[in-house]
C-alpha cells in the first residue's frame, strides 16, 4: 500500500470508491481531530482486504519472521512507490520505563482478554492480521508477544510508536483460541482469497498497552507527526450483526465490572419552597396544641409554642429578605407574616412596616387594610375608623362592592365596641348603607345579617324609649328573607335571628311572649343539631350575587372566599358547642321569672348549660388555632360559665336555698381570678351585689350595708340614666334599694341617711325603662313612707301593678303581704282573711320559705280572730315547719 499521491490532501477517486468508512483520530489538544481533508497535515492510509487466516498467517507466519524485522529496521531508507503504515503508529504514547506484561496488562497475559490486530508496513506485501483469543494456550502466543516487545528502533516507525498510542482492534470472528501475531513478510505474493468470509477489526473501547522492551528505549523524535486518518473497509452483513452482538455483550460485561452505578443526580434544593413549607409545618404544630396551651397556660408548654411560631415567622422572614417572590406570592406571605405578627406578638410596628409594602393586586390591597385597620385600632381608635373611612370611599368610588359590605361591618363592629353615643350613630349610618347596597345588589343575606346587627345595636345602645320597637322593626326585616335558599344553609343565621327576638321580648319583660319564641328556638337549634354547615372555628359565610363580586373579590382566605364559584363574606363567631351552651343560658334566664312554680326547668336548662362548659374544659375540642385565639375562646367560655353560675346563685336566692347560693358563688370566684384583667366590670359588680343580698338575707345586716355602699356598687358614679340597657347601672340600682330596706328601721344607726338615699335613687328608677326596677322602686317607696296613706296606696298600686305585668310572683307576694299587714292587721271580717289568703297562695307560688312562714304567721292570726281555731292551728304549725329550714338570725322565737 502507498501513500497517496499529492492532491492537495484528498483521496484520489479510486480510493474513494470504498464501502463503509472508519475514522480514527487522535485526540489533540492543538486540532481538532474532525477536520477531514486538511492539505499535508493529516497523512492518510488506507488498508486493503484481508486475507483469511488459513491461507495468508499459516503460510508466512514461521518463515518471515526475521526478515520482517530486518525489513523494518531498513524502512526508513527505502523510498518505495507504496508505503504500508501500522495503524498503531499514528496515536502517541509518551515513553515509559520498561515494565513486566504483568503490570502493562490488566487480566490474563493476552492483553487483558482484549483481541488486538496491528498492521506493520511491507513494500511488496499486504498486511497481516494478529488476533488475540480470551485463551492462552498455545506457543504461538508467545511468539505473538515477543514480536510486539521489540525495542523500537530510531526509524521512522518506530519512533512514531513511542509518540502516540496503540489502536487495538478486536477481531471478534476469530475462529480459534488461539493468539496469533502477524508479522509483515519482505515479498510474498498476497494470499488467494478464501471461501470463508474476511474478519474485519472493529476498534475496541480502549487503546491496550505497549509492549515492553528489553533494551532501552530510544528518545522521541522532537517534530511533530501530522495525525494520519484511517479507512477501514466495512464486513459484510452477516459478519457485522455477528460482530454487534458480541461486542455488545462484552461492553456490558466490562461495564458491570468495571464501571461504578451511577446513582442519578437530585433535582436542585427550591429553599424558597422548603421555607415556605417549613413555615407551614412549624406553625401547623404550634396552632394544632394551642387551645391546650390556653388552657393549661404551664411555662413550659408556653415557651414551647412560642418557639415554634417563632421558627414559622423566622422562615417566612427570610423568604422576604432573601428572595424576589411572584408579586401574588410576595404579598399573601407579606401577608400572612403580618397577621401572625398582629395576633402572636407586641411588635406592630413591624407588622404595620411589612403591610406598608402594598401592591397593586387590589384584593390582597384590600385584606392588608383591613388588617393594618384591626392593628392600628388597638392603639389609636380614632385613626383607625378614619382609616376605614377613607378604604369605604376607594372601594365605593371603584365599585367593589364585595370589599365595600367587609369595610363597611369593619367599621360597625370597631365603632359598637365603643360606647360612645356617637361611634353607635356611626354604626347604624352604615348599616343602614349596607342594607340598601345589598337590597340593589340582590344579596339578601347580606341584608338579613344587617338587620340582625342593627337589632343588636338597638338593644345595646339604644338610648330612646323605641329602642326595643326598632330592634324588632329589624329582626322583622331579617325574618322576611328567612325563606330564600341562601339563607336555609347558615344555621348561625337563622339561630342568631331567634336569639335577638328572644331578647326583645325580655326586654320587654313579655314573659309568655318569649317562652313562645323559646319554643321556636329549641325547634330549630334540635333541627340544626347534625347540620353540616357547622365550622370547628365557629365562622360562617354568607353567599354574595353575581354583581357584587368584582375583579377584585379573588379568594383571600380569610375575608373573601371563592367556594364552588360562588363568592362568600366570612365572618367569626360561636362554635357550635359554644352556641348550644349560650342558647340553654338563654333559655334559663327566660324561664327564671316561671322558676319556682313549673318544675325549675330554668334550672335544669342552666344546669345543662354548665355541664357542657365544663366538659368543654375537661376535654376540648382540638381546633387548629392560634394561642391568641384559643385564648379569646377559653375567656368567653370562663365568662360564660361565670354568668352560669352568678344566674344560678340568684335562682338559688329566689326560693331562699341560701346553701346552694353560697356554693355557687364560692365555686365562681377562682374562676373569675382565672380571668384576672379579661373579667367584665359587670360580672364583677354582679358578684359583688349577690355577695351583699346572700349576707343580707341571712341576717348578717352590717356585712351587706357596707358592700351595698362600696364604691364598686355606687350609684354617684353613674352618669347614664336613659340608657336602655346599662348593666352597671342597674346593679348600683339594686344595691341602693337594699340599703334604703335595710336604714329604714328606726333603729339603725345609720337610719338618717334615709332621705338621701331616697333622692339619689328616685332620679334613676322614676325613668327607669326596667320594669322590675321599677316594681321594687315602689314597692320599696311604700314600705318607707308611710306617713301619707293616699301616697302609700299609690305606690302599692303601682307595684302591684308592675310585679303582674311582668309576672313577678315575688314582688307581687312581698306587695300583697304588705298591705294585708299595713291595712288588714287586726281587722275581723271576709276582706282582711282573703288578703292574708292571697298573701300566703303568692308566697308558695313564688316557693320563697321566708314569706311562706311570715303569711302563714299572718293568716294564723286572722284565722283566730273570725274564730277558725282549729285552722288556724295548722296554719301556723306548718308556718313553724318551714322556718326551722331558715337560717338562724331570721327565725323569730316560737
Amino acid at each position: 500500500m502507498n501513500y497517496p499521491p499529492s492532491h492537495n490532501g484528498q483521496y484520489p477517486p479510486q480510493y474513494l470508491q470504498q464501502p463503509q468508512q472508519l475514522l480514527y483520530s487522535n485526540a489533540d489538544s492543538n486540532a481538532s481531530p474532525y477536520e477531514y481533508g486538511k492539505p499535508v497535515a493529516y497523512p492518510q492510509t488506507i488498508i486493503s482486504p484481508y486475507s483469511t487466516y488459513g491461507q495468508a498467517y499459516n503460510i508466512e507466519q514461521h518463515q518471515h519472521q526475521p526478515q520482517s524485522q530486518h525489513h523494518q529496521q531498513q524502512q526508513p531508507q527505502q523510498q518505495p512507490q507504496q508505503q504500508y503504515v501500522n495503524p498503531s503508529d499514528v496515536f502517541h504514547q509518551p515513553l515509559i520505563p520498561p515494565a513486566s506484561s504483568s503490570q502493562l496488562v490488566h487480566g490474563s497475559t493476552q492483553y487483558g482478554a482484549q483481541p488486538m490486530v496491528s498492521v506493520a508496513g511491507n513494500s511488496n506485501r499486504s498486511p497481516a492480521v494478529a488476533a488475540s483469543s480470551t485463551s492462552a494456550q498455545s506457543t504461538p502466543a508467545q511468539s505473538t508477544q515477543s514480536a510486539y516487545q521489540t525495542a523500537p528502533t530510531p526509524d521512522l516507525g518506530n519512533n512514531v510508536f513511542n509518540q502516540y498510542p496503540q489502536v487495538a482492534l478486536p477481531a471478534h470472528s476469530v475462529p480459534r483460541a488461539n493468539s496469533v501475531a502477524a508479522a509483515p513478510v519482505p515479498s510474498p505474493k498476497p494470499a488467494p482469497p478464501s471461501s470463508s468470509k474476511p474478519a474485519t477489526p472493529v476498534p475496541s473501547s480502549r487503546p491496550a498497552p505497549p509492549a515492553p522492551s528489553a533494551s532501552k528505549p530510544a528518545p522521541p523524535v522532537q517534530t511533530k507527526k501530522p495525525l494520519p486518518q484511517v479507512l477501514v473497509p466495512a464486513p459484510s452483513p452477516e459478519v457485522q450483526q455477528k460482530m454487534q452482538r458480541q461486542s455488545s455483550k462484552k461492553q456490558v460485561q466490562r461495564q458491570n465490572a468495571q464501571q461504578p452505578v451511577q446513582k442519578p443526580t437530585k433535582p436542585p434544593i427550591d429553599y424558597q419552597v422548603l421555607l415556605l413549607s417549613l413555615a407551614d409545618e412549624y406553625l401547623k404544630a404550634a396552632y394544632g396544641h394551642g387551645t391546650m396551651v390556653a388552657l393549661s397556660r404551664r411555662e413550659m408548654e408556653i415557651e414551647e409554642y412560642y418557639k415554634l411560631v417563632a421558627t414559622g415567622l423566622g422562615c417566612l422572614e427570610a423568604v422576604l429578605k432573601n428572595w424576589r417572590l411572584q408579586p401574588r406570592m410576595e404579598a399573601l406571605v407579606r401577608l400572612r407574616y403580618a397577621r401572625i405578627l398582629f395576633e402572636e406578638t407586641e411588635n406592630d410596628l413591624e407588622a404595620e412596616t411589612a403591610l406598608s409594602k402594598g401592591n397593586r393586586m387590589l384584593d390582597l390591597k384590600y385584606s392588608m387594610q383591613h388588617l393594618l385597620a384591626r392593628m392600628l385600632h388597638k392603639t389609636n381608635p380614632k385613626a383607625s375608623l378614619k382609616a376605614v373611612d377613607g378604604m369605604i370611599l376607594d372601594v365605593e368610588a371603584y365599585r367593589h362592592s364585595a370589599w365595600e359590605y367587609a369595610f363597611r361591618f369593619l367599621r360597625v363592629s370597631l365603632s359598637l365596641s365603643t360606647s360612645g353615643h356617637q361611634d353607635s350613630v356611626s354604626a347604624l349610618q352604615h348599616l343602614h348603607k349596607i342594607s340598601n347596597m345589598a337590597n340593589r345588589q340582590g344579596d339578601k343575606a347580606v341584608a338579613a345579617i344587617s338587620a340582625v346587627i342593627e337589632a343588636l345595636a338597638h338593644l345595646q345602645h339604644g338610648t330612646s324609649s323605641d329602642a326595643i320597637e326598632q330592634a324588632q322593626r329589624a329582626v322583622a326585616v331579617a325574618r322576611s328573607h328567612q325563606l330564600n335558599d341562601e339563607l336555609r344553609h347558615i344555621p348561625q343565621l337563622s339561630t342568631l335571628v331567634q336569639m335577638v327576638d328572644i331578647c326583645c321580648s325580655l326586654l320587654e319583660c313579655d314573659v309568655n311572649q318569649s317562652s313562645q319564641k323559646l319554643k321556636v328556638m329549641q325547634d330549630l337549634m334540635d333541627e340544626r343539631l347534625n347540620d353540616p354547615n357547622w365550622r370547628a372555628d365557629g365562622s360562617f359565610s354568607i353567599p354574595l350575587s353575581g354583581r357584587s363580586a368584582g375583579p377584585s373579590s379573588i379568594d383571600t382566605g380569610d375575608i373573601l372566599q371563592v367556594q364552588n364559584g360562588t363568592l362568600l363574606l366570612s365572618f367569626n363567631w360561636l362554635p357550635q358547642h359554644d352556641l348550644y351552651a349560650l342558647c340553654y343560658f338563654l333559655s334559663s334566664i327566660t324561664l327564671s321569672a316561671k322558676n319556682s312554680y313549673d318544675g325549675r326547668k330554668a334550672e335544669k336548662f342552666l344546669q345543662e348549660g354548665i355541664r357542657m362548659v365544663k366538659g368543654i374544659f375537661k376535654a376540648p375540642q382540638e381546633i387548629a388555632e392560634s394561642m391568641v385565639s384559643a385564648n379569646r375562646r377559653v375567656d368567653w367560655r370562663r365568662i360564660l360559665y361565670c354568668n352560669l353560675l352568678l344566674h344560678q346563685v340568684f335562682l338559688a336566692c329566689g326560693r331562699t336555698d341560701w346553701d346552694l347560693a353560697n356554693q355557687a358563688l364560692k365555686e365562681l370566684r377562682p374562676i373569675a381570678e382565672e380571668l384576672g384583667d379579661q373579667l367584665p366590670d359587670t360580672i364583677q359588680r354582679l358578684m359583688e351585689y349577690a355577695t351583699g343580698a346572700l349576707a343580707q338575707a341571712t341576717g348578717d345586716l352590717e356585712a351587706a350595708l357596707s358592700i351595698f355602699q362600696s364604691p364598686l356598687l355606687s350609684l354617684s358614679s353613674i352618669t347614664s340614666k336613659t340608657a336602655r340597657n346599662d348593666p352597671r347601672r342597674d346593679i348600683a340600682i339594686l344595691a341602693a334599694l337594699n340599703t334604703i330596706l335595710i336604714l329604714r328601721d328606726p333603729n339603725h344607726p345609720s337610719h338618717s341617711n334615709l332621705p338621701n338615699a331616697l333622692a339619689l335613687v328616685e332620679s334613676f328608677c322614676k325613668g327607669s325603662p326596667n320594669k322590675y326596677i321599677q316594681a321594687a322602686y315602689y314597692l320599696v317607696c311604700a314600705t318607707v313612707q308611710t306617713e301619707s296613706t293616699i301616697q302609700t296606696k299609690q305606690y302599692l298600686q303601682q307595684a302591684l301593678q308592675s310585679a303582674t305585668a311582668i309576672s313577678n310572683s315575688q314582688i307581687t307576694c312581698m306587695t300583697l303581704t304588705f298591705m294585708s299587714w299595713k291595712y288588714f292587721r287586726g281587722v275581723v271580717g271576709e276582706q282582711a282573711e282573703k288578703s292574708a289568703r292571697a298573701g300566703r297562695a303568692m308566697a308558695k307560688k313564688a316557693n320563697d320559705r321566708l314569706w311562706v312562714s311570715v303569711t302563714d304567721e299572718m293568716l294564723a292570726e286572722t284565722l283566730e280572730r273570725q274564730g277558725k281555731s282549729e285552722e288556724a292551728e295548722g296554719v301556723r304549725d306548718e308556718g313553724h315547719r318551714v322556718m326551722t329550714g331558715l337560717p338562724p338570725a331570721l327565725k323569730r322565737p316560737v
